[in-house]
């Protein structure tokens, strides 16, 4: 088993967990999206951007939404040096995401970097 180095890793901390930051997300964050998923942003106290999903039963059954959830969370934790720094950031995925790891990560970027700028 290889272990992870460095940034590879996507510890506790870069998650959004907790049921208050996920509501507090969902009344003041900024809402935008594209034809892959709907993001919603709000800017953190901290310097790391944090990631909490909301993958509805309508994306799929269990297996295509668990896998779905691992591939975006394998495109924040690729892509985290792009994103800017400071917001809390939660996914809903359209109903027909692509499962594409590239195609997720263009999404993420693009649309993290629009919200940052608003």
């Amino acid at each position: 088993m290889t272990s992870l180095r460095g940034n590879q890793k996507f510890p506790k901390a870069d998650r959004i967990r907790s049921p208050v930051d996920f509501a507090a997300v969902y009344e003041q964050g900024l809402r935008i999206g594209d034809a892959c998923m709907s993001l919603v942003a709000l800017a953190n106290e901290e310097s790391q951007t944090r990631l909490g999903l909301a993958v509805s039963k309508r994306c799929g059954n269990a297996v295509r939404r668990n896998r779905l959830k691992r591939r975006l969370r394998e495109a924040f934790r690729l892509s985290r040096a792009d994103l800017p720094p400071g917001l809390d950031l939660v996914i809903q995925p359209r109903a027909d995401t692509p499962l594409q790891l590239v195609a997720l990560r263009q999404s993420l970027i693009s649309l993290t970097k629009r919200a940052a700028k608003d």
